[in-house]
């Protein structure tokens, strides 16, 4: 999960959970989900097929761990958020670490610099600013916005993240 690896790299211990579901209990699972009829069902499909098989508790005392608590919390709340985006979705971080990494801007800045000296990287940043001031956003860049905006409202900005695209 590249869009979460922010996170994985400033604690010392983590889990990733993943479940597979086969034979007849996965169809009972696909029966149900082609039955939805709204976002929330699907997603009490996908808690509940979770909590039915992989509960986890604590060994000594046998009480549900946290994880096992929010699942039940979110079920039976029936309003809740999956908080981790798609990986398909073209995200934020993975846009600025392809600028960073995958693009060639930084090699393209440093040849146009090491060609033309003085500031010539800073000119050629600010003529691709004039391009973006005339940039005109198509229906997928507004519906990505849409669904995005109070994410990273409230998650910061990842540039100012420190080492966030350094591997």
């Amino acid at each position: 999960m590249k869009h979460m690896r922010h996170i994985a790299k400033v604690v010392d211990d983590w889990t990733r959970v993943e479940a597979e579901f086969s034979g007849e209990y996965a169809h009972q699972i696909t029966n149900a989900i082609k039955k939805c009829s709204s976002d929330d069902d699907l997603k009490n499909i996908i808690i509940s097929s979770l909590i039915d098989r992989y509960m986890f508790f604590y060994v000594n005392s046998n009480r549900p761990h946290k994880i096992t608590r929010l699942m039940l919390e979110l079920l039976d709340s029936k309003n809740f958020l999956f908080e981790s985006p798609s990986p398909r979705n073209n995200l934020l971080e993975q846009s600025i670490e392809h600028l960073y990494k995958g693009s060639g801007l930084l090699p393209t800045l440093w040849k146009v610099q090491q060609i033309w000296e003085d500031e010539s990287a800073r000119e050629l940043i600010e003529y691709l600013y004039e391009q973006f001031e005339n940039f005109e956003p198509n229906d997928d860049h507004i519906s990505w916005l849409n669904k995005y905006k109070n994410y990273y409202i409230n998650q910061g900005k990842p540039w100012e993240e420190s080492d966030s695209y350094d591997d």
